[in-house]
């Protein structure tokens, strides 16, 4: 059993606060710890700082501060493993909802639409939020954090759209075209031009930016600019199209109607025709 010294302990306690832990009950349970495992773990006359080196390399994989930075996650979400785990499940569930109603849809059974409701309200209400709060804490970057919102309140918006367009809710359009204009005029930039400065990932920061501006341009196409305005005309349209077509179809059925009394009128006279004399037909007026 090894005994350390109290120059020992400083020397362990400052270490901890070098590595960066400061939190002060954080650097004392850690130091309590270590000292513990030195004390029952070492021999008496070993070599106390290789084996406090090769110690302390076991609380971390890259720097000791990930423990407080772990420990700080745990307190500032006390059901953060509840909330991941709520992330997969409204995931996985709005995957299978998606799968299971556009099926639906094809085959063109009852309940596609309800199918397919529950699954974008699952993924916009749900698996967005929680993804956004849980990976807005594990990512340290300014960078990283600003792209995670800009993207998190893009697919919000490119969702409810969705929805609010499929029920024909007004203001679809413009959440879309909002959306849009998030993703493309704040989004995509941030990401080409934070990325392109670091040389390993500039190629794969190029060809994922044009990859985001393709699908962008392919989802604003597809935006109706001019709001109810031609779903309005259409309608006349429609309306005047059916207008012409019934009163040809008038037209037909009254010219078919005189075409049928002068048809009769004609065979009665043949008839009545057909009794008479020549004298008779000659004097008949």
């Amino acid at each position: 059993m090894y005994l350390l010294t109290d120059k020992q302990i400083d020397y362990i306690l400052d270490d901890i606060r070098a590595r960066g832990v400061e939190r002060e009950s954080l650097q004392q349970n850690l130091l309590d710890h270590i000292c513990c495992i030195i004390e029952h773990t070492l021999e008496a006359n070993g070599d106390f700082e290789s084996f406090y080196n090769t110690t302390i390399q076991s609380f971390y994989k890259r720097e000791l501060r990930e423990i407080e930075e772990e420990t700080l996650s745990l307190l500032t979400f006390k059901h953060y493993y509840q909330m991941k785990k709520l992330m997969m499940i409204s995931g996985g569930l709005s995957v299978a909802a998606f799968i299971v109603g556009s099926f639906f849809k094809i085959m063109h059974l009852p309940g596609a639409a309800a199918v397919l409701l529950f699954a974008i309200l699952s993924a916009s209400l749900l698996f967005l939020p929680l993804m956004f709060v849980l990976k807005i804490k594990e990512v340290s970057s300014t960078r990283d954090k600003v792209i995670t919102g800009l993207g998190t309140v893009f697919g919000i918006l490119l969702s409810l759209s969705t929805l609010f367009k499929l029920q024909h809710f007004p203001y679809a359009n413009a959440m879309m075209l909002w959306g849009l204009a998030i993703f493309l005029l704040l989004f995509v930039p941030v990401y080409f031009f934070t990325g392109i400065r670091n040389p390993e990932m500039k190629v794969n920061t190029i060809v994922t930016s044009i990859i985001y501006v393709l699908a962008g341009g392919l989802v604003f196409s597809l935006v109706d600019l001019y709001g109810h305005a031609p779903t309005n005309t259409m309608k006349m349209y429609a309306y005047e199209q059916q207008e012409l077509v019934l009163q040809r179809l008038q037209q037909q059925v009254s010219d078919s109607a005189t075409q049928k009394l002068i048809m009769i009128e004609r065979q009665q006279a043949a008839e009545e025709v057909k009794g008479l004399t020549p004298t008779q037909i000659a004097t008949k007026p």
